[in-house]
């Protein structure tokens, strides 16, 4: 056997080396998450310019396939534009990305199955319109669908 002042130099470089394998797994577990926070930040920032230009074809191509369903492209832009630009009377509206949290599971209504790994996105909008000047808050909710981060909206209470 191994003299006794060689046995504890043995564990203890064996704790050194487990305890370095572990904060190189917690500092890549961190990147990847940091990772996929920005990621979901991006597309929902993405989103919103597209909505900001008036480019409602562009956003609709950056929905979750829920969302697609539940909105097909030509009434989602005939409606967007329509509520902004003829009932809201702007042109345009500046928008801030708030708080970004990571959800285990959520759905977009009831009845559908539930999606994992997802985002919750804050989103303020501020519209200087006919009717004065005024916010909307909406929790965006972001998902990854065939490799893709993908966006859709909450309808359930």
């Amino acid at each position: 056997m191994f003299p006794r002042y060689r046995q504890k130099t043995i564990q203890a470089r064996t704790g050194v080396a487990v305890l370095t394998a572990v904060a190189v797994l917690v500092a890549i577990l961190s990147l990847f998450l940091s990772n996929e926070r920005n990621e979901a930040k991006e597309i929902v920032d993405t989103f919103y310019r597209y909505e900001q230009a008036g480019d409602f074809g562009s956003s609709w191509e950056l929905f979750h396939p829920l969302m697609k369903k539940k909105f097909p492209k030509d009434v989602y832009i005939q409606r967007r534009a329509h509520v902004f630009m003829q009932d809201f009377g702007v042109k345009t509206f500046d928008y801030r990305i708030d708080e970004v949290e990571q959800l285990s599971s959520w759905s977009m209504e009831d009845g559908n199955k539930p999606l994992h790994d997802v985002y919750r996105v804050r989103v303020i909008q501020t519209f200087n319109s006919a009717f004065g000047v005024f916010e909307i808050h909406q929790d965006v909710f972001v998902a990854t669908e065939k490799g893709e981060k993908r966006i859709l909206f909450p309808y359930r209470p």
